[in-house]
């Protein structure tokens, strides 16, 4: 494997915090992965928009605007 970055002029220190960061950020990744769903059984693959840390705005339901809609002043 050739090397990348070159951190040979980085104190202990500067490396600790670096390892530190990737780290967190690499469980950040891994967390996020499993919560997302797994691949069904016809190769598709989504998130549990119930979830609400999904990060999609979910579409309503016509069954949605009739039943809320009345709230937000839509007539029925």
């Amino acid at each position: 494997m050739s090397k990348i970055y070159d951190l040979s002029d980085f104190s202990e220190e500067e490396l600790n915090t670096l390892i530190e960061e990737a780290t967190t950020l690499q469980n950040a990744r891994r967390e996020s992965r499993e919560r997302e769903r797994p691949t069904d059984t016809d190769g598709s693959k989504g998130q549990d928009v119930k979830d609400p840390d999904h990060g999609a705005i979910p579409t309503p339901t016509p069954r949605d605007v009739k039943d809320a809609g009345p709230e937000h002043g839509v007539p029925e």
